[in-house]
C-alpha cells in the first residue's frame, strides 16, 4: 500500500553541486538558529511543545555530545523534571543507545531518515503514547530522532491528533518550534511528511483506529508540469517490491511561457505492497525529487503533487531550477 518515486535524469546544463567551507565551530553550525532549553542550567536541544509532550535531538556520548544532546544531561534534566514521569520515544532506525539510561522506559520506532512511518507504526506508536499519558496526569513523552526535526515533527502531530489537541492535519501549520526547528512555522515537518498526518487524521476520524482497507491501482500515466532545461536522459523508475517498472513512452509539448509538459505512458503496474523502507533509503541521494503516498487515500483516482509536496524540491536550494509551478500527476485505474 506504500509506495515511492523516484525521478532520476541527468544535471541539467551549467548546474553543478560545490561544497563551501565555512570557518565556524561545527556546534554552531549544525545548531544554526535553532531554539534551545536553556533553563535551570541546562543548555539542551530540547523543547516543550506541550507541558506533556517533549521534542528533543538524539541524546549522544562521545564526540556527537558536542553538538547533539549529552544524554548524561538528557537523563539529570529528565529525572530533576519530571522523575518516575517520562517515556522516551526513539525514532531512528539508524541509532540507538542503552535503554537503561532512561529506566528502561524507551520506546523505539524504527524510521529511517528522511522518510515517512508506516500507518501501522503510527497506530501502534499514538495507542502507546495515549496508554502511557492516561496512567498518570503527570507522565510526559519525550520524543526525537537524530536532528528532532522530520521524524519527530511527524509523530510530535500524531501525538496532538491521538490526543485530540489538534482535531485536523491542516493545524500543523499553527504549530510553532519543535525541538531544533529553526525560527518560524513548524518546519520540522516537510509537506510531504504532512500528507501522512493526513492519513493519520482520517484512520483516527474515519477508519477508527483501524487500518484503511487494502486497496490496488494501476498505475497509467506519469505527467509533470513545467520542466525547464534538457530534457534527454529524463528517466522515471517506480519501485514496487523489488522490481522496476520504467516508462513505454514518453511525449513533451512546449507551453507559452517556455517551460514543458511530459507525459509519460506506464507499463501497467499494480501498486498494494507493505514497504520494507531499507528497500529503498538507497535510491533517495540519487533521485532528483521522491515521493510517498498511500494507495487506500487515493481520491478519484488521481495523485497530484506541487512543488513542495515533492521531497527534495519543497527546499528552497532547489528553487532556482524548479519552478513554483512545478508538479506532479500521476493517474491510475482500478
Amino acid at each position: 500500500m506504500y509506495s515511492r518515486w523516484f525521478l532520476q535524469y541527468r544535471k541539467l546544463k551549467g548546474i553543478s553541486e560545490r561544497g563551501q567551507a565555512a570557518d565556524v565551530p561545527t556546534c554552531m553550525l549544525i545548531r544554526g538558529t535553532y531554539m534551545r532549553y536553556t533553563e535551570g542550567g541546562f543548555d539542551l536541544d530540547l523543547t516543550y511543545v506541550t507541558e506533556r509532550i517533549i521534542a528533543m535531538s538524539f541524546p549522544s556520548s562521545g564526540k556527537q555530545s558536542l553538538y547533539r544532546n549529552p544524554i548524561m544531561e538528557v537523563v539529570r534534566f529528565l529525572d530533576s523534571k519530571h522523575q518516575n514521569h517520562y517515556r522516551v520515544y526513539n525514532l531512528c532506525s539508524e541509532k540507538e543507545y542503552d535503554p537503561k539510561y532512561f529506566r528502561d522506559r524507551v520506546y523505539r520506532v524504527k524510521i529511517d531518515d528522511h522518510n515517512v512511518p508506516t500507518l501501522h507504526e503510527m497506530v501502534a506508536f499514538s495507542k502507546d503514547v495515549d496508554k502511557w499519558m492516561s496512567k498518570d496526569k503527570e507522565n510526559v513523552v519525550v520524543i526525537h530522532c537524530k536532528g528532532g526535526k522530520g521524524r519527530t515533527g511527524t509523530m510530535v502531530c500524531v501525538c496532538l491528533i491521538a490526543r485530540g489537541i489538534f482535531l485536523t492535519a491542516q493545524l500543523v501549520d499553527t504549530l510553532h518550534l519543535p525541538a531544533s526547528a529553526h525560527v518560524g512555522l513548524f518546519p520540522g515537518v516537510p509537506f510531504p511528511s504532512r500528507r501522512y498526518v493526513g492519513y493519520f487524521e482520517e484512520v483516527k476520524h474515519i477508519y477508527h483506529w483501524n487500518l484503511p482497507p487494502r486497496k490496488s491501482l494501476l498505475l497509467k500515466k506519469f505527467i509533470i508540469y513545467s520542466i525547464r532545461g534538457k530534457l534527454d536522459g529524463l528517466m522515471p523508475e517506480c519501485l514496487t517490491h523489488n522490481q522496476v517498472s520504467l516508462s513505454q513512452k514518453i511525449g513533451f509539448w512546449q507551453t507559452p511561457c517556455g517551460s514543458c509538459l511530459a507525459c509519460i505512458q506506464l507499463i501497467p503496474t499494480k501498486i498494494a505492497t507493505d514497504w520494507e523502507e531499507s528497500q529503498v533509503s538507497k535510491y533517495c541521494n540519487k533521485c532528483q525529487f521522491s515521493f510517498w503516498f498511500h494507495t487506500s487515500f487515493i481520491r478519484n483516482n488521481r495523485l497530484f503533487l506541487p512543488r513542495n509536496e515533492l521531497d527534495k524540491l519543497h527546499k528552497p536550494k532547489t528553487w532556482k531550477i524548479y519552478q513554483p509551478d512545478f508538479a506532479v500527476e500521476i493517474q491510475f485505474e482500478e
